[in-house]
């Protein structure tokens, strides 16, 4: 059977992806994961019913679920002429549609806009995976974000001590300290602050062979240092760099915090404490 893919991350079409042995990494009953034999890349497969992702492809439910019902974890898949040739099934990429995870040229952060993010952040009682609502994150002193708070230093001493501690620390596929994580970078991204310390520190944490956080984590992770984020993020950050309304930040937030079962909420934590401290 061959399907067609809907939409790809545009990156997804460059010949460096070709030139590697693949294999499905693992099976949920939404998405599947594929990794290249170096473990160096991951590429989620999913349905169009998902937001945009770093390394995306997107298909029709049905097409979907006809495809993850003949795969199986640990299978080798080829990868060719923009195409991925399972062992029984193949997936065109040739007539999706591209998007970009990459953050545009920017802006810089509107006050108005990053005070409506401010006020509605104060109402949301979603819990993080640090047990607190995000309004208590935010207020309160907890090592979580006394964490987050030393990834803001210049000191590389104190950026370690965040990473040691929020690293892989919760439950999940992506746990939720390495979301707060993503979402520190997402603002340095918008504040046009990132740091050289922070991204060799991560790197050398992420390279190792006994790297202490998830496959799929550490996807999002190297995305997010590359300055490659999930779509409702994307919007954010646009929303935050224009003269956005309440409701269109309210709104954009809602699908942030939608995302997962505590991500969204962690990453949107990390965000927003970067923010308030860095800016």
């Amino acid at each position: 059977m061959f399907v067609n893919a809907c939409f790809i991350d545009q990156i997804l079409l460059k010949n460096e992806f070709e030139e590697q042995k693949w294999f499905v990494h693992s099976k949920y009953k939404n998405s599947f994961n594929i990794q290249d034999e170096r473990k160096q890349q991951l590429v989620v497969i999913t349905t169009t019913n998902y937001p945009f992702m770093p390394n995306g492809i997107y298909l029709e439910s049905n097409d979907f679920t006809q495809l993850l019902a003949t795969i199986e974890t640990g299978e080798l898949i080829n990868w060719k002429q923009k195409c991925l040739h399972f062992s029984k099934n193949h997936l065109l990429l040739t007539h999706g549609k591209h998007y970009s995870s990459d953050v545009e040229i920017i802006g810089d952060l509107v006050e108005k806009s990053r005070e409506s993010l401010f006020s509605y952040a104060n109402s949301i009682v979603k819990e993080t995976g640090s047990k607190h609502s995000l309004y208590q994150f935010l207020e309160e002193v907890h090592p979580f974000k006394e964490a987050v708070d030393r990834l803001c230093c210049e000191d590389q001493l104190q950026q370690k001590a965040g990473l040691d501690f929020l690293l892989g620390r919760g439950l999940g596929l992506t746990p939720s300290g390495d979301d707060m994580i993503v979402g520190h970078l997402a603002a340095r991204r918008l504040l046009n602050q990132e740091s050289s310390i922070l991204t060799n520190l991560l790197l050398t944490e992420l390279s190792s062979e006994h790297a202490v956080t998830t496959d799929i984590s550490k996807h999002y992770l190297l995305c997010a240092l590359s300055g490659r984020f999930s779509e409702p993020v994307l919007k954010l950050i646009e929303a935050l760099t224009t003269n956005s309304s309440e409701k269109e930040i309210e709104e954009i937030v809602k699908m942030v915090i939608s995302v997962g079962h505590t991500s969204g909420v962690d990453l949107l934590a990390g965000l927003i404490t970067t923010i308030k401290l860095l800016s």
